[in-house]
């Protein structure tokens, strides 16, 4: 029956059931009471009966021994307290007084005592006693008793079963403290691996593999015991074990059982065992029995469909091995025991390096939340620590394990999270640098960071360019050498005007005179130190305001002739353009200019106050400037050796005012 018709279960009649499965009502009947009664016990196979013609002739040549036989395995025990009872048998303490030793004596109870019980357990012993193997119980001796019951001695275990342990770890004296459950737990589980693993070799199946039947010793041993349902895989002449393809029906712990083992659907092989190892697992991990049902319906209909879900409590690594181990179909498991143990002793060498992953895939989750809210932006530097502690443990995960395959998906999935995050900040370098952590770039990704990247260099440009216009060290000497003669010229000149002519004398056309002069000296320099003085906005600036004061003495000059004002009156006005023009420089330009604008404001004030005295507060006036323009920029002084070295001509080092 295919996990697809796993419900169709609860549509069958008891009777369809029972022939389902294979078994009479009857047996069936019996099958759900026990489970009702103890869930976790064991079902027997019901070809093991003493219509068995193999195991006949097994039990025919046991008998051969004879009672003395008997005699002599009970005559050499001192028979002790009962150690436990089961169905069928029963396991008492004794000491072998030859070797004075400690043994466990397993026999028969004397109401259970029939041809198919005898070889129940006989079969555990010729099984046990073929498989030594450090993991799996020595058998010392087999023989009958005086009443034809099988004597099995066994080594005594001081110890406890698994499944007790796993419900209470310190019901076991001497187990390791401080070590891991889950750690201690796996590396029992690798051991119960080499003892399956050393039975398939011999072509055994366990058939009933749970912590029930695993002891553990106080000395840190492990035993795989209860080989009672074994199977043989091969043709054994001895009959001393059933054929697994002769023993169809249902066998084992029906909450452990894999879907071949229902006698419904593929036959039993080594994946068989696989899977009961990897429901050990299961349990390992989640407390609790992969089929943990209380109906048989239930039980096959969870074995059926074999499909099992983890919580984040579960290592995703071990939940893979688990679902592999327990995949319904036989081929999808692991091809054998060894590959499981493989993979087991992988995790528990990476365990280390997963659980670094582990923490930084919580971090990866946290920034994942962060940045599918809406305050992302405003925690920038959150989202930065949070991707900083992320990428800082899965590195150091991979670097503890280059196997933490999901550690390196991780640390792509985080790349790519932070790169949309730049991007969408428009940060496209941090992007463009952020796509070398990942393997595999999608082209729509990296097409979406080059055309951010692309736009964030035209940004620089377009800054950069900005950047230079306004950087008043670009043609900083050409500027301070235009405005060091041209304030010289004009601070010189009303001086010497002051000394040759008295002020009365001097006429509108010795003022027109006096312009043209100075805007001729002013056109030869813009001549000179043309390419330096286009260069920046600063120097620009510069030159249209001193455009815009000639201009500005000129309508001074023109409206003042016409309005019939005296010369020194158009002379005085000139200092109100000065300090307009002046003032404007400060606030646009250069503000350490203040003090020149001061001084021709109190030029004008002087002017006013004192007319015939315009030459010599002209002249102090541009002093003012010139001392202005060299605290401004007055590095160019240092520069001497090259002050004229032409237009545009820079130190080659050393710092810029």
């Amino acid at each position: 029956m295919p996990s697809d018709d796993a419900d169709a279960l609860a549509t069958l009649s008891e009777e369809e059931l029972a022939a389902t499965l294979a078994l009479p009502s009857e047996t069936l009947a019996a099958i759900e009471r026990t489970l009702v009664d103890n869930p976790r016990s064991t079902i027997e196979p019901a070809a093991a009966t003493s219509s068995d013609a193999p195991g006949a002739r097994a039990l025919d040549g046991l008998d051969a021994l004879g009672d003395d036989r008997a005699q002599g395995i009970l005559a050499s025990l001192s028979m002790g307290r009962t150690l436990g009872e089961g169905g069928m048998g029963i396991v008492r303490l004794a000491v072998q007084r030859s070797l004075g030793r400690s043994v466990a004596v397993k026999t028969l109870r004397a109401e259970k005592v029939d041809r198919a019980t005898k070889l129940r357990l006989l079969r555990e012993a010729w099984v046990t006693g073929a498989l030594e193997h450090p993991n799996i119980v020595p058998v010392y001796d087999l023989g009958l008793d005086e009443d034809g019951r099988p004597v099995i001695v066994l080594k005594h275990i001081e110890g406890a079963s698994w499944d007790t342990v796993l419900a209470d770890p310190s019901v076991l004296e001497g187990a390791p403290r401080g070590r891991d459950p889950l750690e201690q737990n796996l590396r029992i589980l690798v051991q119960l691996c080499h003892a399956v693993s050393l039975a398939h070799s011999r072509g055994v199946l366990h058939r009933d593999i749970k912590p029930e039947n695993v002891m553990l010793g106080r000395f840190g041993e492990v035993y795989l015991v209860d080989w009672g349902i074994a199977v043989s895989l091969v043709e054994d002449p001895s009959g001393r074990l059933p054929r697994a393809r002769e023993n169809p029906g249902i066998a084992g712990t029906p909450c452990y059982l894999a879907p071949e083992m229902l006698g419904i659907g593929q036959p039993l092989t080594e994946r068989t065992d696989v899977y009961l190892l990897g429901a050990t697992l299961h349990e390992i991990l989640t407390g609790k029995p992969p089929h943990d049902h209380a109906s048989l319906r239930a039980i096959m209909a969870s074995a059926l469909t074999s499909k099992f879900t983890y919580d984040a409590s579960v290592p995703e690594a071990l939940a893979r091995v688990a679902q592999r181990a327990m995949s319904r179909a036989p081929a999808d498991r692991y091809a054998s025991v060894l590959e499981l143990k493989d993979d087991l002793e992988r995790y528990l060498e990476d365990r280390g390096a997963l659980a670094l992953a582990s923490a930084a895939e919580a971090r990866l989750v946290e920034l994942e939340g962060l940045l599918a809210g809406e305050g992302a932006t405003g925690q920038r530097e959150r989202v930065y620590r949070l991707y900083a502690e992320c990428r800082f443990g899965l590195r150091q995960a991979l670097a503890a394990s280059e196997r933490c395959v999901d550690a390196k998906r991780a640390l792509e999935r985080a790349a790519r999270l932070m790169v949309d995050f730049e991007l969408d900040h428009g940060t496209a370098e941090g992007a463009s640098s952020l796509l070398a952590e990942l393997d595999a770039v999608p082209e729509e990704l990296r097409a979406r960071v080059d055309e951010a990247v692309e736009r964030h260099r035209e940004r620089v440009k377009k800054l950069e360019a900005l950047e230079a216009a306004h950087d008043k060290s670009l043609g900083r000497r050409t500027r301070v050498a235009a405005a060091s003669i041209l304030g010289a010229v004009w601070s010189g000149s009303p001086l010497l005007i002051g000394q040759l002519f008295v002020a009365e004398d001097f006429t509108y056309a010795r003022v027109y005179a006096f312009n043209a002069f100075i805007m001729a000296l002013s056109g030869v320099i813009g001549v000179w130190g043309r390419e330096s003085l286009m260069r920046t906005l600063v120097n620009r600036r510069m030159s249209m305001l001193v455009l815009v004061l000639y201009l500005g003495q000129i309508a001074v000059t023109i409206s003042s002739q016409l309005m019939g004002l005296p010369v020194l009156t158009a002379l005085g006005l000139y200092l109100v353009v000065w300090f307009l023009i002046c003032s404007s420089a400060t606030v646009t330009v250069e503000s350490r200019m203040w003090p020149a604008a001061v001084s021709f404001f109190l030029g004008c004030v002087a002017v006013g106050a004192r007319p015939a005295y315009v030459w010599w507060v002209m002249g102090v006036t541009n002093l003012v400037l010139i001392a202005a323009v060299v605290r401004a920029w007055g590095s160019f002084l240092l520069d001497r050796p090259r002050f004229l070295g032409g237009p545009g001509v820079e130190r080659p080092s050393g710092p810029r005012v």
